[in-house]
């Protein structure tokens, strides 16, 4: 019978510890916001470079321990690819992965890559193609008119041949930084040009490596999110801002406290690296067909405690509880 009890003992504990720690970060939450506002009110709005800096010159611990934003120029090339995730290696991968993905097709005035939410994208069809013809479909012919593309693959796509790449770069990072990669929640990103990911925020040290193309990059400080039209933490898409999906579209009318905040701007460009510091507010679009790889670290003790931690513990906790049933 103990061993039996033990598994819902322990579910009811990690219940009780997110009831826990939901019921402390909600006021910490609220009160941030409101700190947040006064500190910001008479902060003009403003735009700033994000720097580039170079493994010559600065170590990833170092990158890390400043919790600010940075392209690294050098990351990738550090990295021992057994094959490389990028145009070229996936070419030759697909002469032995064959078989027809899914792959959806988006109205190119609304072209937005979601997780949550639907932000006006409008599907227009789903097309079954080989990843040979889904690399054609992206870096020779293009999509067809008025539609964008793109595709995220997990670590278990191509027969697992994307968490081999995933692997590598584990291999390479973790040693870099100390660091424990989430390794399950990594993956290779393709789309064609135009595609937006709308501006969010999220718990864990993320690092966008780009293989290919290039993307153009926007994000704003942890001490602007109370100035980012950023809803309730108990909302579904919380962690998605309800600004216009190209941020500096935004009508100042509708949007006045975006006049406070300072954005943090620049183009990432194949074999650079955006290292992404928990909860820092970002959004991306692609600028050309690009291959990239969202690679992230798993979350810290510390980080639980942030207020930004407040909507990924109602997520977890609505997940695996709240929607339960007999």
């Amino acid at each position: 019978m103990a061993p039996a009890l033990k598994p819902r003992v322990s579910n009811a504990a990690t219940g009780v510890g997110l009831a826990g720690l939901i019921g402390v970060l909600t006021p910490v939450w609220a009160a941030h916001r409101a700190v947040s506002r006064v500190r910001t009110a008479r902060t003009p709005r403003s735009t700033v470079e994000i720097p580039r800096v170079s493994l010559n010159d600065r170590s990833m611990h170092e990158i890390i321990d400043t919790d600010r934003p940075v392209i690294i120029t050098d990351l990738v090339d550090r990295i021992e690819f057994r094959r490389r995730p990028d145009v070229r290696g996936l070419r030759e991968l697909a002469g032995t992965h064959d078989r027809p993905f899914a792959v959806k097709v988006h109205r190119r005035d609304a072209p937005f890559f979601l997780y949550v939410g639907d932000y006006g994208a409008e599907l227009e069809q789903i097309e079954r193609l080989s990843l040979d013809e889904f690399l054609d479909r992206m870096f020779v012919t293009g999509p067809d008119e008025g539609t964008c593309t793109y595709r995220l693959f997990s670590i278990a796509d191509l027969d697992g041949a994307v968490g081999e790449m995933i692997d590598d770069i584990v291999a390479a990072l973790e040693p870099l930084t100390d660091r424990r990669a989430d390794r399950q929640a990594s993956g290779v990103w393709i789309g064609s040009d135009g595609v937006v990911t709308p501006l969010h925020h999220d718990a864990w040290t993320g690092i966008l490596l780009q293989m290919d193309g290039s993307k153009r990059v926007a994000m704003y400080s942890p001490t602007d999110r109370a100035n980012l039209s950023f809803v309730s933490p108990f909302a579904p898409t919380e962690r998605w801002s309800t600004l216009p999906p190209r941020s500096a579209e935004a009508d100042p009318a509708e949007h006045p406290l975006l006049a406070h905040t300072t954005r943090h701007e620049a183009q990432l460009d194949a074999g650079e690296a955006l290292y992404i510091p928990p909860f820092w507010s970002h959004e991306v679009e692609a600028l050309e067909a690009n291959v990239s790889i969202p690679f992230r670290f798993g979350t810290r003790p510390v980080d639980y405690v942030n207020p930004g931690f407040l909507r990924p513990a109602v997520e977890v906790f609505h997940k695996k509880y709240a929607r339960r049933t007999g």
